[in-house]
């Protein structure tokens, strides 16, 4: 078994003939589309393997994935490729959301996807606590002049993210942040202009509602 299939290999098999390979996808392209309805991304970077397949197989994926009424995205420029529902209104819901972002880890999306804009031909974007901090204090909740209770937020924000794997700290720098550019394909104009104006919002008033998350683009998914 091939260490960068992980355990992928064996929800494969499950489907495949003992004696042989089994009809359909061919045994690279099935290991790519589960790892593709397990994950939340695909990257080039992350998983080589899974992303040389997912080109390579691309019309096949995409057939599969329409049967279950989702759409295959990829960014060629960016190097990562997604899955996400069809538009399709009176289609099954397959993919369901969990529990959704915080609106500090929404408004984080807002600094991290403007950081992403500028550094767009120069690579990764790098920011640091600092400048988050700064971010996250241009809006006022309850209780912000306690320092613990503000660094906790950010805390919050900072694993929040990291999580769903869109930030990745400096392993000789923790304060250094790196952001994936993945986010730039995951949060678009749409999406971006939405949560600025929630942001806004949210410097004019300490009560204002909480980012509403249900049709975001970030939210943990999973095939239902």
């Amino acid at each position: 078994m091939s260490p960068d299939w992980g355990d992928v290999d064996q929800d494969v098999d499950a489907f495949g003939e003992r004696d042989g390979e089994a009809p359909g996808l061919p045994q690279d392209a099935k290991r790519a589309l589960v790892v593709l309805l397990r994950s939340r991304f695909v990257s080039r970077a992350q998983n080589r393997p899974t992303w040389d397949s997912l080109l390579a197989y691309e019309q096949e994926i995409t057939e599969r994935l329409a049967d279950l009424f989702l759409e295959l995205v990829i960014d060629r420029d960016l190097e990562v490729a997604f899955k996400r529902q069809g538009l399709d209104e009176d289609a099954p819901k397959v993919l369901r959301r969990e529990k959704p972002l915080s609106r500090d880890a929404s408004f984080l999306l807002v600094f991290l996807r403007q950081e992403c804009a500028y550094a767009a031909t120069d690579g990764p974007a790098v920011v640091n606590r600092s400048q988050i901090e700064e971010f996250l204090r241009a809006y006022r909740e309850e209780g912000d002049g306690d320092r613990a209770k503000f660094e906790r937020r950010v805390n919050a924000a900072i694993g929040a993210l990291s999580d769903l794997k869109l930030l990745s700290v400096d392993q000789d720098a923790s304060y250094l942040f790196t952001v994936s550019p993945v986010l730039i394909p995951l949060v678009g104009v749409d999406e971006l202009t939405r949560l600025e104006a929630a942001y806004l919002r949210g410097m004019d008033t300490a009560s204002s509602p909480a980012h509403d998350a249900d049709d975001g683009p970030l939210e943990p998914e999973e095939q239902a």
